[in-house]
């Protein structure tokens, strides 16, 4: 390795490890997942359940089942996994980045050198290492990181098995997106997508002479790829009778999400919105300087494009495609912005193969500054003048923290409930999920994920049904504390919004 790529890797490194004492599970069902994972280290029997997986892929949490174990729940156990996956991916991604740019070249006539190729390998890793989203998808316990780091790996051995026509790369590139995809559902999508993308476009690759991917190899990488997949699904039907049970939740979830912003913002509104998010969401994942160098090479030089670039192309742009699609066209998905991370990454070593080698310092610069502007600007967005952070802007920016009040919330929960004491804390924004991880609160003791996310007529009443020994509501028009007649006017402890009561309060 490169005295460059190893300053890529030491500066992705420090700048993880750095950030990582200070992020939180907040956004991207991170801390939904830590639940998970930490519901199946207290009760290992619940792992044998397809439905305790929720919606979620199996993987990810199963691996972060030893870090939970080992660290004893504290926050940030379920958050080294996604560190290490953050790291590891730069090995492959190198060796992916130098595998395209080798079969494209650059912008000069030295591209396809091998010091140019490894050079500007380089700088696609930088971006990566700058990448706010990135960096974000590695300090929290989202599972992105490692999606990316298995989605790497398969997608380089597949181009490596289409040079060299070794059946067994394609068996391994199989393996590696077999795990991709009970990672997330996305590979679900990009899968067949990239094996009728190999074999169209294989064939007409520059300088091949007519060959192509080996029908043979592709096989294999399909059919190793659908392993796992195939497993879920037959595991589903014979626990649940439903294979498709998390599809169904997926669906259910984005739609009333898409509605309530369709009813805020309105059908004209709303669809302007998707494109909106799902532009910001590239930026985040990519940088400016990123994205515009990757849409310029897709947009003028397309006719020259090799079959290794366009099968890139068509796994990373395939599935949001379809979820812009849905969103346009039936208002039927909501865009979140860590769904941009993959595709983002996987188009950057476009973006490195326009710069002029020269201009290769100027690209460093300019991304580092993009990135590290993005976040700020988004922090201030989701902080300056709102009483509550906006998720849509934070969730973009690398630093994701629970809002002031909240950790407050959990940091006394924490301190005061006894083992096993169920907790009711008011849903709003999907803060209470947050929160009730940060307090160290088990999936199976909150109330709202387990039993109800409504209260009965009365606080008492909810106690008594719940066996919850503290309801925590959220002081606003419309909240807990107003609607319930029994709510103490004067009792309970205050956390900017929140007010606590035990049961020793009524």
């Amino acid at each position: 390795m490169s005295r460059q790529a190893l300053f890529v890797v030491g500066l992705a490194v420090v700048l993880r490890v750095g950030l990582f004492p200070f992020a939180e599970n907040k956004h991207g069902d991170a801390p939904m997942r830590a639940l998970i994972a930490e519901r199946m280290v207290l009760d290992p029997a619940s792992a044998a359940v397809p439905r305790t997986y929720c919606q979620f892929g199996p993987l990810h949490t199963t691996l972060m089942r030893p870090f939970i174990a080992l660290d004893r729940f504290a926050p940030r156990s379920s958050r080294y996994l996604s560190l290490l996956a953050g790291i590891a991916v730069f090995f492959p991604f190198l060796a992916f980045a130098r595998r395209l740019i080798g079969s494209f070249g650059g912008a000069d006539a030295a591209g396809r050198e091998p010091a140019a190729t490894d050079r500007r390998a380089e700088l696609a890793a930088f971006a990566l290492a700058v990448s706010p989203l990135h960096i974000q998808a590695s300090t929290t316990a989202s599972s992105e990181a490692l999606y990316l780091l298995l989605w790497v790996l398969a997608l380089e051995r597949l181009l490596a098995g289409i040079a060299t026509g070794r059946l067994r790369t394609f068996a391994l590139a199989g393996l590696c997106a077999s795990l991709a995809a009970v990672t997330r559902y996305d590979a679900w999508i990009a899968l067949p997508l990239v094996v009728v993308a190999a074999w169209l476009f294989s064939s007409r690759s520059p300088g091949k002479s007519g060959q192509g991917a080996p029908m043979g190899g592709l096989a294999i990488f399909a059919a190793t790829a659908a392993i796992f997949p195939a497993a879920w699904l037959l595991w589903g039907a014979r626990a649940g009778g439903d294979p498709l049970f998390f599809a169904h939740y997926i669906s259910n979830d984005h739609a009333g999400l898409a509605a309530t912003a369709s009813a805020h913002y309105g059908a004209l509104l709303g669809r302007v919105r998707q494109v909106g998010v799902w532009s910001l969401a590239f930026v985040a994942a990519m940088t400016l300087p990123g994205l515009l160098l990757a849409a310029t090479v897709l947009v003028r030089r397309w006719r020259e494009l090799p079959s290794e670039i366009w099968i890139v192309v068509v796994a990373a742009l395939g599935p949001p495609a379809l979820y812009l699609g849905r969103g346009l066209v039936f208002q039927s998905f909501e865009p979140l912005a860590r769904f941009a991370l993959v595709p983002g990454a996987l188009l950057l070593p476009l973006a490195a193969a326009a710069i002029p080698l020269p201009r290769a310092r100027a690209f460093r610069v300019a991304t580092f500054a993009a990135g590290a502007l993005f976040s700020v600007a988004v922090w201030l967005v989701a902080t300056i003048g709102r009483e509550r952070i906006w998720a849509g802007a934070e969730s973009m920016g690398a630093l994701t923290r629970l809002d002031g009040e909240d950790r407050a919330l959990a940091t006394h929960l924490r301190s005061v409930r006894p083992p096993g004491a169920p907790v009711m804390i008011e849903p709003f924004s999907f803060a209470e999920i947050g929160i009730a991880h940060a307090a160290g609160i088990p999936w199976t003791e909150s109330v709202t994920l387990i039993v109800t996310r409504e209260p009965r007529a009365t606080m008492r009443e909810s106690m008594l049904t719940t066996g919850a020994a503290y309801i925590v509501g959220y002081d606003r028009p419309g909240g807990w504390p107003e609607r319930l007649p029994d709510w103490p006017r004067r009792g309970g402890r205050r956390f900017g919004h929140w007010i606590v009561v035990d049961r020793t309060g009524l």
